[in-house]
């Protein structure tokens, strides 16, 4: 009976079923790679039933996922069955739409791999950020050897799906040349899918929710909370329903601005304006500036919280400078940090900044230095033009750029391009060759501890850590030591002013949903012979550099940047941002943090990282530094899209 009951199913409606478990099953594989190849320690100790819940919940995003891949392929194989008589059109849509959106899923999912593990998030459409340089991103994710196995499961995958998508297909073919033509039983079974493609394309049965980003956080867990969630529903999800809100000034925005006019100690009378007047006492000192901007260097790097010490070379710096110990970076990307710590305005949560923030030039040492008759230079290890870092320093001030393209092309050996300890020997040959006479201002943006990690042969040392994520960074920080020791051999060195900071940091397991290690980078001003080494403990972030900078100097100034001259000045709270999350630091010790997709609030005392959630039982605490970042992003957007957005 129960056979006779099956060959009376039209075939449409078995070979969507197929398809449909197909998808589900792959996608839930690509589930259990992600859970093995990137649990975290803490993970580990995390309760069974949590486990099983995060995997259950994203049986739910799988099922979401899956059934959208199959709304078009059932409509042209419902349309088929009816039509096959006379054409075969729909089939061979439907066959090639299929096999068209499940290798677009094995992509989508095969790539999140290689992302996750560089931003501590599943793709979304965060990633079309550098649309403009597509090849360059996926050399960034497929470029590093380690990563070639990603790209490996994604063929396997394509060829996989190809062949069973053909079987099925054939199968279904097969089934409609030996089932008898019932247009009406047809119908009926067209009617009675549309239930359970509305169930499955909402993913539950609530009728007062649809599955959703939130529905993830199952624990306290950061690693677990993102198992449940499916790559290609955040990705497709953030793309079609999460659309970009023409920018409308808030209405609260003289408040906003009259806040940030407190936090930066503005007290001029123009209610639209933070303006000030930096001032200084004496005369003006004419050092030469060297800003080093390392990439992804968090000062987790450094062994704090007890972790590994991978920079050696930097900490014995640091112990000969004026370190702080609680300073942010502004977002979690290259551009913002090249930006903040140019501009001395903050991050925003999705604008690209370097490209989108021309209409004019900000307050920067760039600009104001060239007034001073300085020498100005940008320095990049890699493609200057890419993400219009280029373009953006000329136009602030920054009026000769050498990058890769002025070393031999031998030198380049990633996509990162040339390593970190060539480009510190072409800023020392270049100062040496046009600055003998006039102060200069130079800015580097190092590459090397940015994946694909490639550390250069045939130099006089070998990393020797375990991954080799690692051993870029050791190399990186041997780079900087070597750096140091050739500019001491320069004349101007005496009368040089160094700043290293980092870009931004890098995600690691033990911290939280936005991970700290993520913002917390090391800021560190090195001048022997001015400043004594000292670690100071106030907060900071990257758009004080600016104003710091300009103090040391005594460089008098109308400062219109969102950052203070923090050897004077001291933040009650510093702000950031990360991708779709922002955060704020209190100088008391805690840590607020908006997961905004995932629409979840948290508070913790960072400290210790104190994996406790404070929100409700401090829910004012909460509130007022949720408050506080809101005020200065919405009052630096205000400014951003009044005086500096080009588009």
């Amino acid at each position: 009976m129960l056979k006779k009951f099956y060959s009376n199913i039209p075939a449409f409606f078995i070979t969507v079923f197929k398809l449909f478990l197909l998808e589900f099953l792959l996608l839930t594989l690509c589930r259990f790679i992600f859970y093995f190849g990137f649990k975290t320690p803490d993970a580990s100790a995390i309760d069974g039933a949590i486990v099983f819940k995060a995997f259950r919940m994203g049986f739910e995003f799988d099922m979401v996922a899956s059934t959208y891949a199959m709304l078009l392929p059932t409509a042209l194989l419902l349309l088929n069955e009816f039509f096959s008589r006379r054409t075969r059109v729909f089939y061979k849509a439907a066959f090639v739409f299929t096999l068209t959106i499940f290798w677009l899923y094995a992509f989508i999912s095969a790539a999140d791999f290689p992302y996750y593990k560089q931003f501590a998030s599943h793709l979304s459409r965060q990633a079309f950020m550098w649309a403009a340089s597509p090849g360059f991103v996926l050399e960034l994710i497929f470029g590093n050897f380690s990563y070639y196995g990603y790209l490996f499961l994604f063929l396997l995958f394509a060829y996989t799906i190809y062949r069973l998508v053909k079987k099925i297909f054939l199968s279904h073919q097969l089934r409609l040349q030996t089932n008898e033509y019932k247009p009406l039983r047809i119908a009926l079974y067209g009617i009675l899918i549309i239930p359970f493609l509305i169930i499955g394309a909402r993913g539950r049965l609530s009728s007062k929710s649809t599955t959703h980003e939130g529905l993830a956080i199952v624990s306290d867990n950061l690693f677990i909370n993102q198992v449940a969630l499916n790559p290609n529903f955040t990705m497709f999800r953030s793309l079609l329903f999460q659309k970009v809100k023409k920018y409308e000034v808030p209405p609260d925005i003289d408040e906003a601005i009259a806040f940030a006019k407190k936090y930066l100690h503005s007290d001029n009378t123009d209610p639209k304006s933070i303006s000030r007047e930096q001032k200084s006492d004496s005369a003006f000192l004419p050092y030469n500036v060297v800003i080093v901007c390392m990439e992804s260097m968090s000062s987790y790097k450094m062994g704090i919280h007890g972790r590994e010490i991978l920079t050696p070379n930097f900490n014995a710096l640091v112990k000969e400078s004026v370190y702080f110990d609680r300073f942010f970076s502004s977002g979690i990307h290259t551009f913002n940090g090249l930006f903040s710590t140019c501009s001395g305005y903050p991050s925003m949560l999705t604008d690209h900044a370097l490209r989108r923030y021309t209409k004019q030039p900000f307050v920067t040492l760039g600009n104001m230095l060239l007034q001073k008759n300085y020498n100005t230079y940008f320095f990049s290890t890699h493609d200057p033009h890419f993400d219009n870092m280029e373009g953006f320093f000329t136009q602030n001030g920054y009026k000769n750029t050498f990058s890769a393209f002025d070393l031999p092309k031998e030198k380049t050996i990633s996509v990162t391009g040339v390593p970190d300890h060539e480009i510190y020997n072409l800023f020392i040959k270049k100062i040496n060759e046009t600055s003998a006479t006039k102060p200069f201002l130079g800015f580097i943006m190092t590459g090397s501890d940015h994946g694909p990690w490639a550390v250069p042969k045939g130099i006089p040392f070998i990393p020797n850590a375990d991954t080799e994520e690692k051993r870029a960074t050791q190399y990186a920080d041997w780079s900087v030591g070597e750096f140091m020791k050739e500019v001491k051999k320069q004349a101007w060195f005496s009368n040089t002013l160094f700043i290293f900071l980092g870009d931004h940091g890098y995600s690691t397991d033990g911290t939280y949903e936005m991970p700290l290690s993520y913002n917390h980078i090391p800021f560190v001003i090195h001048k022997p012979n001015s400043f004594k080494p000292d670690t100071n403990h106030n907060l900071g972030y990257q758009p004080d550099v600016v104003s710091t900078v300009a103090g040391i100097l005594n460089l008098s100034f109308t400062n219109t940047t969102f950052g203070s001259n923090i050897l004077k000045e001291k933040h009650p709270f510093v702000y950031f941002t990360a991708d779709d999350k922002t955060g704020c630091i209190s100088d008391d010790g805690y840590f607020f943090y908006d997961l905004i997709s995932q629409k979840t609030k948290r508070l913790r005392k960072y400290t210790d990282l104190d994996q406790e959630d404070y929100y409700l039982s401090k829910k004012a605490k909460a509130d007022s530094l949720e408050k506080s970042a809101r005020y200065m992003l919405n009052a630096a957007e205000y400014f951003i899209r009044k005086d500096y957005f080009s588009y």
